[in-house]
């Protein structure tokens, strides 16, 4: 305005500008509006004039609509859109599961809490995560974990859990602040180094769960070709499920009536194998050489069944482990610990120097596979976190060794049922075992994980059960779970009668996949 003043004095013979005028030129020629009632008539003025009418177009269609959107618009939007996203739990009557972290943990657990009629909430620390959480269908609630107010306003008063997934360091800050919360709550929290396990117990962890260690000790479990012998995978106090081979036995090419297992040694034959693909038996059912029974039985039970089948074959031939990555690390451990040998290939030097017994070399090598003993080896462990290499690598080694037991990893969930197709015997998703790991400590009935999707579980005797007969209540028929055995005040019959009556009081041990679970317990268990 000053230079206006000074250049309109000069051509008004020096008469004073007072400054109402200048504003009001300034405004209308950066405006564009342009009224004309003030011009200036030499050419300084007018080149003013030009400089002043750029410098305007330049605000009015750059720098207004910049301070528009960034400082009106946008926030606006923001609060609009941010609005969408809950900042309190409503609680239920109920008590539900508070989550703080989302991974895959996490999605599985929500799936199932979501399955059997649990409410949660999962807590969400960006409003960008929240929203996309909210547009996926998760009930979720915006704030930060490192306030108290936030666990308040997840009503973690009323919450029968509190599960954190995310890295080691972050989950210690929140089981902290969690406990701090709540001083009896549980909180179950997952760890990936063994020296976090003590420091997430003394930050207020009731749970820590390692799922490297978890996949490793449960593909290890698996391996059940280094003999016929039983293997013991899980338990129900005097009940154990167990698996074990029938190749080179005199039960190839019997009918399951017709090996008598349960008449002859107290067995119960709750299913079976055939090449990754669990059937439930029939007395029709023909064994053979592929056949992995699976069983239930007392100690005494599989010590007489061992006493005939377990001295047919023993393949001391090591285990062959491809990766050397923590759930490679585990598995070995696990084998080491039970006494099976064990070869790693591992292509990567740092993580062939972590483990004994390692080749270095690439698994897709004929020659390396080879040098690991896969012409003579008993099992095949894949432990690779890359599926696809999962994939070839069992399509390549059942080419290799059509009878080879092949266990694998599956990184993501939806690549069990392509991996079982490429030719594995077992597959397993460590989002699904940390999952149902934690879906099992909100004092539900015990659940044994037999394999991807199929589990053992044990139920209270329902009300609805109480002195019904086996028969009676057709639990096959009704829900597709299969009864593995009763518990009652007479003890515990490892293979019930059709007539057989369900106690007071007692409890019933069943084996199906979740759906069947979930049948079992609205079709029984809701009254």
């Amino acid at each position: 305005m000053q230079i206006y003043q000074n250049l309109m004095s000069d051509e008004r013979g020096g008469i004073m500008i007072d400054w109402i005028e200048s504003f009001y030129w300034v405004l209308t020629t950066m405006s564009t509006l342009g009224y004309g009632d003030i011009v200036f008539s030499g050419n300084t003025g007018r080149l003013f004039s030009m400089i002043v009418m750029f410098t305007g177009v330049f605000y009015l269609f750059i720098v207004l609509p910049f301070v528009f959107m960034e400082f009106l618009y946008k926030p606006f939007m923001e609060y609009q859109t941010g609005s969408r996203v809950a900042r309190k739990f409503e609680a239920v009557k109920q008590k539900h599961v508070i989550l703080t972290h989302y991974d895959s943990i996490s999605h599985v657990l929500m799936d199932k809490l979501s399955h059997f009629g649990y409410p949660f909430v999962l807590i969400a620390s960006e409003l960008k995560e929240a929203l996309r959480l909210h547009d996926m269908g998760f009930p979720v609630i915006l704030g930060s974990l490192d306030s108290a107010q936030t666990f308040e306003d997840a009503c973690i008063s009323n919450a029968a859990m509190v599960v954190t997934t995310d890295d080691d360091i972050r989950n210690v800050n929140i089981a902290f602040r969690a406990r701090d919360a709540s001083p009896d709550l549980t909180i179950v929290s997952t760890c990936n180094r063994s020296a976090s396990h003590e420091i997430l117990t003394l930050a207020g962890a009731t749970h820590v769960i390692r799922p490297a260690q978890q996949m490793g000790r449960f593909l290890s479990r698996r391996i059940c070709c280094t003999d016929n012998s039983v293997h013991v995978i899980g338990s129900f106090d005097e009940v154990l499920i167990a698996e074990t081979t029938i190749h080179g036995t005199p039960l190839v090419g019997q009918g399951l009536k017709e090996a008598m297992l349960r008449e002859n040694y107290g067995v119960n034959v709750v299913g079976m194998w055939e090449r990754g693909h669990f059937e439930l038996p029939s007395p029709d059912t023909i064994l053979n050489n592929h056949t992995v029974l699976l069983l239930a039985g007392t100690k005494s039970h599989f010590d007489k069944y061992d006493e005939d089948f377990g001295k047919f074959k023993v393949n001391s031939a090591p285990v062959i482990i491809i990766g050397a990555g923590r759930v490679g690390r585990e598995t070995a451990k696990a084998l080491a610990d039970s006494k099976i040998p064990y070869r790693v290939i591992e292509s990567d030097d740092k993580k062939a120097g972590m483990i004994d017994h390692c080749i270095h070399g690439d698994a897709s090598s004929k020659a390396v596979l080879e040098r690991a003993g896969i012409n003579k080896a008993p099992a095949l462990v894949i432990t690779s976190h890359n599926d696809e290499s999962n994939v070839y690598l069992t399509i390549y080694c059942r080419k290799l060794r059509p009878d080879i037991q092949i266990i694998t990893r599956a990184f993501v969930h939806h690549n069990v049922e392509p991996l079982h197709r490429a030719g594995a015997d077992f597959v397993m998703s460590q989002d699904h075992m940390g999952a149902n790991t934690i879906f099992n400590l909100l004092n539900r009935a015990e659940i044994l994980m037999v394999t991807e999707g199929l589990d053992v579980f044990s139920q209270k005797t329902p009300k609805s059960l109480v002195d019904v007969s086996v028969k009676e209540c057709r639990i096959t028929e009704k829900t597709g779970c299969s009864v593995v055995a009763i518990k009652g005040d007479a003890g515990t019959v490892i293979t019930p009668s059709p007539e057989h009556r369900f106690a007071r009081d007692g409890e019933i041990i069943l084996i199906g996949d979740e759906a069947a679970e979930k049948a079992f317990e609205s079709r029984f268990c809701s009254s």
